[in-house]
């Protein structure tokens, strides 16, 4: 008995100090938190959009040496990776420490060969923005940094990017790590993002906020490019919810003011199922519109109808407001 009970002691004993053990390196883990974000909710097409993040960084009881990186999710159109101005401040460095852009490829910390953008999207996504064309952008500081343990750093991220001239409404999205730890661990890194930002641009919204009836892929083309029109006919009331062909009806109006009209209902104009309620449609537009050589396009007027051709669905769920999308190079 007693031998069991001795027994029992130690086993107790060693699994009290398997806890303690897996305490203390939970409590001395380091951790990075995005404590505020100062961000406008709108700006006008072409100017510079400015953020800052005032981060809290832990540290460890070990001294580490390692880089920052800040990530920001933006529409692809703003080329963050050339437009954007990265620095930060600290409480343990002195002046403004510059950032720049990682170098595309290179592999994040702990990410099993992946490079930043990737790691990131799968482990974070992309902010539930509904369309693509959206890019996460990362950047280090020049400096690697040596930090003493236990201790709290105040750090202030200041983000200047350069937005397109494009009408867009996106959800942007920030991350703090660093690029020893990187995402291997959820106290590792921070993500945050502050909801729907609207550039009052030029050309058709590019809504990637708000649920479309119809969306075009890519978002940025020209008249000799494949496109694809989208139709979810599951988003709001329409007349074609319930319908099992749905086809293209569409005008294209060129450059120089003509207008080619292509309405009809067969095998050229009918869109493809995509699941429950989706479909769409790739097309060449010079060649369904049969452009003339000497004619480009300057955007497409259309509809989405029923097998007969008497229902159409347009931008506003019915056939009053026709669907545009404008041709542009990105």
């Amino acid at each position: 008995m007693r031998k069991s009970l001795n027994y029992i002691k130690r086993k107790i004993s060693w699994q009290l100090t398997i806890v303690c053990a897996i305490t203390a390196l939970v409590i001395a883990a380091c951790s990075i938190t995005i404590d505020s974000i100062d961000q406008s909710d709108s700006i006008n097409g072409g100017e510079t959009m400015q953020s800052t993040l005032h981060v809290t960084i832990s540290t460890n009881a070990e001294e580490d040496n390692s880089r920052l990186m800040v990530a920001v999710l933006v529409p692809k159109v703003w080329n963050a990776r050339n437009n954007a101005s990265i620095s930060f401040t600290s409480s343990i460095t002195d002046g403004t420490q510059k950032m720049t852009a990682v170098p595309v490829g290179t592999a994040a910390p702990q990410g099993n060969g992946l490079d930043w953008p990737t790691l990131i999207n799968n482990k974070i996504g992309h902010g539930g923005n509904l369309l693509p064309g959206w890019e996460w952008a990362a950047f280090y500081s020049d400096n690697a940094y040596n930090v003493g343990g236990n201790i709290n750093l105040s750090v202030t991220v200041n983000i200047k990017i350069k937005t397109s001239q494009d009408n867009i409404s996106f959800k942007l999205g920030y991350v703090v790590a660093e690029s020893v730890d990187g995402l291997s661990n959820s106290q590792y890194y921070n993500s945050a993002f502050p909801g729907c930002f609207r550039v009052f641009g030029t050309g058709d919204l590019i809504d990637f906020c708000n649920p479309q009836l119809s969306t075009v892929d890519p978002l940025n083309s020209l008249d000799n490019d494949i496109v694809t029109l989208n139709f979810d006919g599951g988003i709001i009331d329409n007349a074609l919810a319930n319908q099992s062909n749905i086809f293209l009806c569409a005008k294209g109006i060129t450059t120089d003011g003509d207008t080619l009209n292509l309405c009809r209902q067969d095998s050229t104009t009918q869109l493809i199922s995509q699941g429950i309620k989706k479909w769409s449609i790739d097309i060449w537009p010079r060649g369904f519109f049969n452009l003339p050589a000497d004619k480009q396009l300057a955007s497409i007027q259309y509809y989405f109808t029923d097998a007969t051709g008497n229902v159409k669905v347009g931008s506003t769920g019915d056939g009053s407001t026709p669907f545009t999308y404008t041709f542009k190079c990105q």
